[in-house]
């Protein structure tokens, strides 16, 4: 294994476990080396300070995976799984048993993998899939040098059975890479179609229902229709979970409110309709009546969402909008909403982008706000790494200013407990979520 070295004075951040390390702060170049070749990092004395991969390509160029001289590390198959295993062994313990996030690059101390896991059934046969990105180099040489993704998912497959984590077994797995993401230029590599690695029993990736659990009620599941070849990201959104729960429980306590009267939620940049659907199941349980209006740009999102509410036998309107111009649809104007949702794509892609990502949110919430009637809940979401909650707060302080309402501010959620981040790594902290209930 290659050693490099830090400059004197640059290690500070190392040394408090931030993952990353640029090339201006390394002694010598990172150049003559293979991307995602095994790197340990040491101070200008020599002394250790974390083991991972270099890449000479791309501004970070080192990223650790081992701060622990007692770890045998390295990238081999056996290791990764490992890695994997302890992953999805943290998840069940959280009680995730579906579809679920089941690594989570750098929080997972595997810098560069995004791996989801999906559930659904075909004929009364269960199935799951591995969908998964790979965002570096260090991942990318890892997993594709001699298949080497297959010995890797295989393994994971046949140990989380034998410790009771799942009961699928490795005839019943599909595998689907999805490398279309433009982050992976950064180090260097090419962004690739989605490409199913795996195919079983001809089920087709592009028009599955898969099992989510119920955030209020995990033992129950709910239902959604996906297309996880063509989808955003993995294929799907399950990042939520502890801001729908966190709704829910507030939605709960004012069931004797909702009750007896017809609740119109609106849900801005609906995606597939994971909001929606969590919320009217939960609704529907307690006996309350409601409709439900969605809105986005996809017509693939619309008709997905349209038909995973179908199950629910609740009135369904869908408008093909850019949610900034909602003041255009004339349907909606018109109209005073019990429960807003308002979860759109990240307006901010990199800190030159704030001042407009921010102007757009504070745009976003201010027709939301306007749109809430009396005593209605309203869901604030930003999922931009690059704004901060303090800069999110400001915009939806100017929202509610704008828009005249009266509104308290009730909670502040995040990312769902299988989206963990590390205090040391505040990169990894994206999602924030604000809770409002207008007077």
């Amino acid at each position: 294994m290659k050693n490099w070295k830090i400059k004197k004075g640059h290690d500070f951040r190392i040394r408090n476990r931030h993952p990353w390390v640029f090339s201006n702060e390394l002694l010598d170049s990172p150049k003559g080396i293979l991307p995602g070749e095994p790197i340990e990092l040491t101070d200008m004395q020599g002394h250790f300070l974390a083991r991972g991969y270099g890449n000479p390509h791309s501004l970070i160029s080192f990223r650790a995976m081992s701060f622990s001289t007692k770890e045998n590390f390295d990238m081999t198959a056996e290791f990764l799984t490992e890695r994997l295993l302890q992953a999805w062994r943290f998840r069940h313990r959280s009680g995730f048993r579906k579809s679920f996030r089941l690594c989570y690059s750098e929080a997972d101390q595997m810098a560069g993998l995004i791996m989801d896991r999906y559930v659904f059934s075909k004929e009364g046969q269960a199935y799951q899939v591995f969908s998964f990105q790979l965002l570096t180099s260090g991942m990318d040489r890892a997993f594709k040098k001699d298949d080497t993704w297959q010995i890797i998912v295989q393994s994971l497959v046949q140990r989380a059975q034998e410790e009771g984590l799942s009961s699928m077994d490795w005839e019943h797995t599909l595998i689907l890479q999805k490398n279309d993401v433009s982050i992976r230029k950064l180090e260097g590599l090419e962004v690739e179609e989605p490409q199913i690695l795996r195919a079983v029993d001809n089920c087709d990736l592009h028009d599955i229902k898969i099992e989510v659990q119920n955030v209020l009620q995990p033992e129950q599941d709910v239902f959604f229709d996906v297309n996880l070849v063509e989808g955003q990201k993995t294929g799907f959104f399950l990042d939520q979970t502890f801001n729908m729960r966190l709704v829910l429980e507030h939605l709960q306590r004012q069931k004797p409110y909702l009750q007896g009267r017809k609740i119109k939620l609106l849900d801005l940049c609906c995606y597939m309709g994971q909001w929606s659907s969590q919320i009217v199941n939960n609704l529907k349980s307690w006996g309350v009546d409601c409709e439900v209006h969605l809105v986005d740009v996809s017509e693939l999102a619309l008709e997905k969402a349209k038909n995973n509410l179908a199950a629910y036998g609740v009135p369904v309107f869908t408008y093909k909008k850019d949610v900034l111009s909602l003041a255009e649809v004339s349907e909606l104007a018109s109209q005073k909403f019990d429960i807003v949702i308002s979860d759109p794509p990240a307006f901010v892609k990199n800190k030159k982008d704030l001042p407009q990502g921010l102007a757009a949110y504070a745009k976003l919430n201010t027709q939301a706000f306007k749109m809430c009637a009396s005593g209605a809940v309203i869901v604030s979401c930003t999922c931009s790494g690059s704004v901060q909650l303090d800069d999110f707060k400001e915009a939806l302080r100017k929202a509610v200013l704008k828009s005249g309402a009266n509104a308290r501010c009730l909670a502040y959620g995040g990312q769902g407990w299988d989206h963990p981040h590390l205090m040391s790594f505040t990169e990894g902290y994206y999602l924030k979520m604000v809770l409002h209930q207008i007077d």
